[in-house]
């Protein structure tokens, strides 16, 4: 699929800024070393797309000063969607463990007259390619956010303008787009129900993310908080543990697991609940180069059953989500809206499924 130019790219930020009043009429602009060292482009690529803008009216420039943005301008908005190209925003260029979205996505579209184009933002920025993608010609938008709470201001925007949009994997904190994401609060529960069946009776769960930053980590938690309460396993010193996890973030990542591992061997706990599979393996292995034996001395359960999941020694128990009906129920969800704009906008639970493999002990 084409990508958009780089210089399309500071062409159509600089628009947005112009458009969101970010810049106001008289403001200067950043100059062209400054362009190209925030979006990693050479100068003559920066030029350009300044020459683009005052060609279009909407900035001028003087000799020795810089560029400034025109007064008197007539408000932008965000273009016409008169083309039939579906944008798909998500936080990773190619990662066959997070499983296959954009299969499921093209298996809807297939059926309609619509295309699909991928952008990662990996390169350029979750902000930037939202900012972007409001003016150009896109028929409208499905996200796989970085987070619950990032972007709020440019997000807000594509709410007030009414552009058709879709968030996937997490809700955004505050704006009501429709969503599809993952029954994570069922599969947080099933994952500590199975420890729990299995008579383990202090577990903790493990995260290095803050939950309030994701919408999805937050309904695993608490899936796991219900299922503990449930069986009358609330215990302060397993609370304790998890909240003072709960709040790392940074730092050496294989130091904070070491800790982590050594914190469940002092506090006697036999069973974790790991906030995903790429975490949940590389405890394992942490464990270990230690000398600790998986589920001999802990079990663990994962979340998503990447392929690995399935390859480790031992193999992982972990909570199956179904990416390719995520995909397709997103793509569904948003060409209903383009279709039909008055009809009343769906949020889908996908269900999830407990994987039994290798890596949860019988106590």
């Amino acid at each position: 699929m084409e990508q958009i130019p780089l210089y399309q790219h500071i062409v159509n930020t600089l628009k947005a800024r112009i458009a969101s009043g970010e810049l106001q009429p008289g403001d200067q602009l950043p100059t062209e070393a400054e362009l190209s060292k925030e979006f990693k482009v050479s100068r003559i690529t920066s030029k350009r797309a300044l020459t683009e803008l005052e060609n279009a009216n909407l900035i001028y420039r003087v000799q020795g000063k810089g560029s400034f943005v025109h007064a008197d301008l007539p408000p932008l908005r965000p273009l016409p969607r008169i083309g039939k190209e579906i944008l798909f925003i998500l936080p990773f260029t190619h990662n066959p463990g997070l499983g296959d979205y954009e299969k499921g996505i093209n298996e809807y579209l297939a059926t309609t007259d619509y295309t699909l184009n991928i952008q990662s933002n990996t390169v350029i920025g979750q902000r930037r390619l939202l900012e972007t993608a409001l003016h150009n010609n896109n028929s409208g938008l499905i996200i796989y956010p970085v987070s619950s709470s990032e972007d709020l201001g440019i997000l807000y925007q594509y709410y007030q303008s009414k552009f058709p949009l879709v968030t996937m994997d997490k809700i955004i904190d505050g704006i009501s787009f429709p969503y599809v994401v993952s029954d994570n609060f069922d599969g947080g529960y099933q994952a500590c129900k199975h420890l729990v069946d299995n008579n383990h009776k202090r577990i903790a769960f493990l995260t290095p993310s803050r939950i309030e930053k994701s919408s999805s980590i937050r309904e695993r938690y608490f899936g796991y908080l219900q299922a503990l309460y449930d069986n009358g396993l609330i215990d302060c010193s397993v609370n304790d543990l998890t909240e003072r996890y709960l709040s790392h973030e940074g730092g050496d990542g294989k130091e904070y697991y070491r800790a982590f591992i050594q914190a469940v061997t002092d506090n006697g706990i036999t069973g974790i609940v790991a906030e995903n599979d790429l975490i949940a393996i590389e405890i394992m292995q942490i464990a270990k180069d230690n000398g600790l034996s998986i589920p001999d001395d802990f079990s663990i359960v994962g979340f998503d059953n990447i392929h690995l999941s399935s390859f480790v020694e031992p193999k992982l128990t972990t909570i199956s989500q179904d990416f390719a009906q995520m995909g397709y129920m997103a793509a569904k969800n948003l060409i209903g809206m383009l279709e039909d704009p008055q009809r009343p906008q769906d949020n889908v639970i996908v269900p999830v499924q407990l994987i039994q493999r290798q890596t949860v002990k019988l106590l």
